[in-house]
């Protein structure tokens, strides 16, 4: 049985200020050192400590290789006690865009999203160079800050490529998932007695349709990051010209 931090409790010089949420493996808190200093404190799972405890420090292992980068958070330091580990990682400041999606309602443009589009493929790019692949890239784990620079969090899942069961194409796939709830964010709903897939009921030119596909797998695949921006860079001049 998991025992959760409160807040008031010190770890390792830092306060514990809040709950931030759980998911499978790990309970995130965040917290606030004596300098106003803010880290995400990531207590591990007791069940899943016991049955996967290596694949849970992969995160360390990446997160350390990529100290040179301040788009993903830095590691701090390992912590564990009679009933606890984990980790401290930097704190990210902003909004990831499952909060501007559903706090907002903001809708994004196509210009938006090209944008959006690049900026992301970039910190795609940068992990690839490392050997490294995400394979969590949701609009959980995408924060834009106040100076509307990308960062990427949450590496639990990443693992270092090995062009078997890690490759770059699973990133390629989650980018195309990411890429369509923005597209979803200016979405009608006309209540269609049916389900339509995302690619009938969004609206898409033919070269936006084949480049999402594309990059799931669904229509031929892409092999690398220079043919994706191949695409995006025809996609925007595009857009340029139907508008």
């Amino acid at each position: 049985m998991d025992k959760y931090y409160n807040k008031g409790e010190v770890l390792n010089k830092y306060i514990i200020e809040k709950f931030l949420g759980e998911g499978r493996y790990g309970i995130a808190y965040l917290g606030v050192n004596d300098k106003g200093e803010k880290c995400v404190i990531k207590q591990l799972k007791i069940e899943e400590l016991e049955n996967t405890k290596k694949k849970l420090f992969y995160e360390e292992k990446i997160l350390r290789s990529l100290d040179n980068y301040s788009s993903f958070p830095k590691f701090i330091s390992r912590f564990e006690d009679e009933y606890r580990e984990g980790y401290i990682l930097e704190y990210m400041e902003g909004n990831t865009f499952h909060q501007i999606l559903s706090k907002t309602q903001y809708e994004f443009t196509k210009d938006d999203i090209y944008e959006i589009a690049n900026k992301l493929l970039d910190l795609i790019e940068e992990l690839h160079n490392e050997n490294i692949v995400h394979r969590d890239i949701r609009i959980s784990n995408v924060i834009v800050n106040e100076n509307k620079e990308l960062l990427l969090i949450d590496f639990g899942l990443a693992r270092f490529i090995n062009n078997k069961r890690y490759t770059k194409k699973v990133d390629y796939w989650f980018f195309s998932d990411f890429l369509i709830h923005l597209y979803y964010s200016s979405y009608v709903d006309e209540d269609l007695e049916e389900e339509q897939p995302w690619y009938e009921e969004l609206d898409l030119i033919e070269e936006e349709r084949h480049f999402l596909k594309k990059l799931m797998g669904l229509d031929g695949e892409y092999k690398n990051i220079e043919e994706i921006r191949k695409d995006l860079e025809e996609l925007k001049r595009i857009n340029q010209v139907i508008k």
